[in-house]
């Protein structure tokens, strides 16, 4: 995963973070990052930051959910604040020719502006008058346009009144999460998945390689796909075999052609999970139903809240025998719709996860009110949201 400064300059007290889903992405880095994090703020939408206790560089390269890191470098007060530790970390790794940006969430125009005057003026007092900044569209330079045109990409946002700024440590390896959702053989677009998102779900479950993950809903096997990039040890089921079908080219395509290594996908009933895994336990579940029929056009408040309640009993059901499926210290992510209506309501279920000896997940210090909404999805009528449960 692309380091783009030392894993040395993420040994700080305060790191922030580009997020990708929102809250979950935040969820995300609680799990990762375990008990180093000591408090998670939201200055933005876009942008988390954590109070850490040491860090561990290396958790920080598993996230999915994030598209940058950076130290929380400088906190001026004003856009004429002072900067000074910024400019001078900025300075021991940029040269007369190198390239820099400013990434600007949540702040106004002027406010960019005065700071991507601010960062110029310290850089060229610095002796760096030649330095080139890159003007992004939108006042954001995405993470894969700072590795590709080898950026010192600044981070700012709005922070305790003033400003945070921090120069981009990290970006994920967006390249092979789009390999893998566009050249795998089977693919639903318009209803998988993205890689990204789908690896986000099995890292709130925190496995080790070896350890044993199933998807009782697998569709075409994007969930297990992630896992099995991990090393994880997949298992599948679905109640249709041309999905059944279709997971097995995928994870024979992610397996380097290999049938069988590392996966088995079979079909099956979720709600008979643990009668299927013949009482054998495994160690994390993760998956998303849907099972709601496909929508045109946002559907009227009482439709929805009837649609969801059918497909709710189904939820229900398979998670009694997933709790039955699990490890003792295992986890079950189970993503849920949330349906947008046209009476400007929202409508989503609850899984009654105490019923059948679950209780919420909670990493640390941080709560988490579940279920968490994802944020900025690109799909219109039936976004997401997301339960994750470990035995009581």
């Amino acid at each position: 995963m692309p380091f783009l400064l030392p894993m040395s300059v993420l040994e700080t007290d305060d790191v922030s973070l580009v997020l990708a889903f929102g809250k979950l992405s935040v969820l995300e880095a609680c799990t990762l990052l375990g008990r180093s994090v000591e408090r998670a703020e939201s200055p933005s939408e876009r942008v988390a930051v954590l109070h850490v206790d040491h860090i561990d560089a290396r958790r920080i390269a598993e996230l999915a959910g994030v598209h940058k890191c950076a130290p929380l470098t400088s906190q001026p007060d004003s856009t004429e604040g002072d900067i000074t530790a910024l400019v001078d970390l900025m300075a021991s790794y940029l040269d007369e020719k190198s390239n820099f940006s400013l990434s600007g969430y949540g702040l106004g125009e002027d406010d960019y502006e005065d700071l991507v005057r601010s960062l110029l003026d310290g850089l060229r007092g610095s002796g760096l008058r030649k330095v080139r900044l890159l003007r992004p569209r939108g006042d954001e330079l995405l993470s894969e346009q700072v590795v590709s045109r080898h950026a010192l990409d600044v981070v700012a946002f709005p922070y305790h009144g003033g400003y945070g700024l921090g120069p981009t440590a990290w970006v994920p390896d967006s390249a092979s999460m789009r390999q893998r959702g566009t050249l795998r053989p089977v693919r639903h677009p318009d209803i998988a998945l993205s890689p990204r998102l789908a690896r986000t779900l099995v890292n709130l479950a925190d496995l080790r390689p070896g350890q044993t993950l199933l998807d009782p809903f697998c569709g075409s096997g994007t969930i297990l796909a992630e896992g099995l990039a991990k090393s994880l040890r997949c298992l599948g089921l679905d109640s249709s075999a041309s999905r059944v079908q279709q997971a097995r080219e995928n994870l024979r395509w992610s397996a380097g052609g290999i049938a069988d290594r590392g996966y088995d996908v079979r079909k099956g009933d979720a709600r008979e999970t643990s009668r299927l895994l013949r009482g054998t336990r495994v160690d994390a579940i993760v998956t998303e139903p849907v099972l709601l029929p496909r929508l045109d056009a946002r559907p009227k408040t009482a439709t929805a809240r009837a649609m969801v309640e059918e497909s709710a009993v189904i939820y229900n059901d398979a998670l009694a025998s997933m709790a039955e499926s699990i490890g003792p210290d295992g986890r079950i992510v189970v993503v849920v719709p949330v349906v947008q209506t046209m009476d400007g309501d929202e409508v989503t279920l609850t899984l009654e996860g105490r019923k059948v000896g679950l209780r919420h997940y909670q990493p640390g210090p941080v709560g988490f009110e579940y279920p968490v909404r994802l944020s900025f999805e690109s799909t219109r009528w039936v976004k997401r949201a997301v339960y994750v449960f470990e035995p009581r």
